[in-house]
């Protein structure tokens, strides 16, 4: 998982945003549209068969790049992907990290590639190689990622299956799974799989990538999503939406109350001018440590984060959304 911004890392953040041509300003507490057209669809999300494609990941064991687990993880997607996508990829490439050359592979899933307006919905796979948030004992233990990882990629295959028959032809989504989000010890080194993806891209799929979605850390049993700042400065429609969506629903999870500053894969595709918001609740008191597991996450987070996610695709391909 990637850093909160509060204070250590604001002159990082400055930078970052400067580099996408933004600012840093304050996140205005975000307010319900009024008669903004979005309804609730028939949606057959379920949050327990995300929760079941969560525990078959952290079964494989934590998936450090490089190790037998993350290499499961990825046929194990690439399957599920497959049973309802188009077209699947493996996206193969090498970085340096923690200071030697490793080999990460991005895994990639499209619902009508041919479509001209693309949405990305995209979280990471890979888990930290060690607990540097634990007791000193623990600190070079692999995390198991059960939140942090897991539970994004879970929530992404289960839409996967959703909306595989909702879509009409000339509305399609990239499913983008990365590596080497969180193999860094310093923010040098995290992102590694989004931002070779989103400097590699295309132009052509670049331009049909109308916004996206980043999930993170978002199946632990407390569920509290606040808005992120970064994501707001580019897209603050898509959380307002995700708000309407979920009182109409009668869910809890998503609150305009405070907000975050967050580094993580999104800002790669910012700086690209791809709108991405980052869905994430940094509220977690396991993170970075071996304590990260499937008891500390719930079916019914991931029910109220994929049901909310399905139901904005489905509006934004009726027309009903715009961003």
């Amino acid at each position: 998982m990637r850093i909160g911004m509060p204070t250590i890392l604001a002159a990082a953040l400055a930078a970052l945003l400067t580099a996408c041509g933004g600012t840093a300003r304050a996140v205005p507490t975000p307010i319900l549209p009024t008669d903004s057209g979005l309804k609730v669809l028939s949606v057959d999300f379920s949050g327990q068969r995300a929760f079941d494609l969560l525990k078959r990941q952290v079964d494989f064991g934590p998936r450090v790049p490089g190790s037998r687990a993350h290499e499961q993880c990825r046929e194990f997607m690439l399957t599920e992907l497959g049973k309802y996508c188009d077209s699947t990829a493996t996206q193969s490439f090498q970085a340096v990290v923690n200071g030697q050359t490793q080999q990460f592979h991005n895994i990639t899933g499209y619902i009508h590639p041919d479509a001209e307006k693309l949405v990305l919905l995209m979280a990471h796979f890979d888990t930290r190689p060690f607990a540097d948030h634990d007791i000193p004992a623990n600190q070079n233990t692999p995390i198991p990622g059960a939140n942090d990882g897991a539970s994004g990629v879970a929530v992404l295959l289960e839409a996967a299956r959703v909306l595989h028959e909702k879509l009409p032809n000339e509305v399609g989504i990239l499913f983008l799974l990365t590596d080497g989000e969180d193999t860094g010890r310093t923010v040098r080194d995290m992102f590694k799989g989004a931002e070779h993806f989103a400097k590699t891209m295309p132009l052509e799929l670049k331009r049909r990538l109308k916004f996206g979605i980043l999930l993170d850390m978002i199946g632990d049993t407390s569920l509290n999503i606040k808005p992120e700042k970064n994501s707001e400065g580019v897209a603050p429609g898509i959380y307002d939406a995700l708000l309407e969506l979920q009182e109409m629903l009668g869910l809890r999870g998503f609150t305009t109350a405070g907000q975050y500053s967050i580094l993580d894969d999104h800002l790669a595709f910012i700086e690209q001018g791809v709108k991405v918001y980052d869905v994430i609740d940094f509220d977690f008191p396991p993170w970075h440590t071996i304590r990260d597991t499937v008891d500390q996450c719930s079916a019914e987070s991931l029910h109220v984060v994929g049901l909310c996610v399905c139901n904005l695709m489905l509006n934004y391909a009726a027309g009903r959304f715009s961003i």
